[in-house]
């Protein structure tokens, strides 16, 4: 029986996530801006690049990795920002992948000298794809002999590619920022199974709300090491999952230090921690995520989760920050840069 069940395990997991599939969220979502918000496509002076991964619960069968990159170009002496972020997610060890691929583009509105507003909006391709040979159904198991017999389960294709469409919008002035956005707003349909007429796989419209403040603190600050902190908040939510991120960072001239609390509502979820080092144009980070809900007592453990992320922002380099261009952006973005 418990090798039936370990069988049926992955293919009842599958049918939930066929059913109703979520995206990634990243714990360093500061790190990946462009996925959080598409508004946030280009609050650099220049064009940036970042790449991210994430490995969750690693000792476990079926557990995520997550792949993610974008660039972004400001366009220059214009309000207009342009970027193309990618994400590949599998799970099911590796017998269920996403794949999203995405244009974005971004508009700053200026309402006064100090008020402003970013609009985005993003449009590609979400594309599901299932390797039906490394699944075990129920229907081609034998209590004698094991696995033996081909599944009488209707297949419907091994792959679906649909547009997929977000927006969101940014608030920011002086220290503060704050904004919402949507994604997947069309729905786009991930079915690799077939489904009763009266079950429409379509990826659930994801929301999300950001805001933080960036705190400087002057009295430690040089012109050479800036110290400040940035208290900040994520909520997210889609379909009936929710999850809201507490925390702040706290940055030392080229290191930065960050602590969270992330709560998913029917659960206590995890603390995490975070490190990242910047070097002129390229800042690494580093989290952790310690779980602290009841699936710590998971037999076996759960193992790490982790992520790593990389930033290679042109617009810090030294010549770009002395430039009069970047009086155009707030500082309260410096945690996404």
């Amino acid at each position: 029986m418990r090798n039936c069940l370990a069988a049926l395990f992955p293919t009842l997991l599958l049918l939930t996530f066929t059913a109703s599939g979520q995206d990634a969220v990243f714990s360093q979502f500061y790190a990946a801006p462009v996925r959080l918000n598409p508004a946030l496509t280009g609050i650099s002076t220049a064009s940036r690049i970042t790449m991210n991964y994430r490995a969750q619960h690693t000792s476990y069968p079926s557990a995520f990795t997550t792949l993610a990159a974008s660039f972004e170009q400001p366009i220059y002496k214009t309000p207009s920002s342009f970027g193309l972020r990618m994400l590949s997610d599998r799970h099911l060890e590796g017998a269920y992948r996403n794949t999203d691929i995405a244009l974005i583009y971004s508009y700053d509105i200026q309402f006064t000298k100090v008020l402003h507003a970013r609009l985005g909006i993003s449009a590609g391709i979400l594309n599901t794809s299932l390797d039906f040979n490394r699944l075990v159904f129920g229907d081609v198991l034998d209590p004698i002999n094991g696995q033996e017999g081909i599944t009488q389960e209707q297949l419907e294709s091994s792959a679906r590619t649909a547009a997929d469409v977000g927006a969101g919008i940014i608030l920011y002035g002086g220290p503060y920022y704050g904004g919402i956005s949507f994604e997947h707003l069309n729905r786009p349909s991930e079915n690799v199974l077939q489904l009763n007429d009266q079950v429409y796989a379509g990826r659930p419209l994801r929301f999300t709300l950001t805001g933080g403040a960036q705190i400087d603190l002057e009295s430690l600050s040089t012109k050479r090491r800036a110290v400040y902190i940035t208290p900040n908040l994520l909520y997210t939510s889609q379909a009936r999952f929710r999850q809201i991120n507490l925390g702040a960072y706290f940055g030392y001239g080229p290191v930065a230090l960050g602590g969270w609390y992330r709560h998913a509502f029917e659960n206590a979820d995890a603390l995490i921690a975070s490190v990242s080092f910047r070097q002129d144009i390229v800042r690494i980070g580093f989290s952790y995520d310690a779980v602290t809900s009841e699936l710590a007592s998971v037999p076996g453990g759960l193992g790490a989760t982790f992520e790593v992320s990389l930033v290679i922002d042109f617009g810090q380099s030294e010549k770009l920050q002395r430039s009069r261009f970047r009086s155009r952006y707030s500082e309260c973005f410096r945690m996404f840069q």
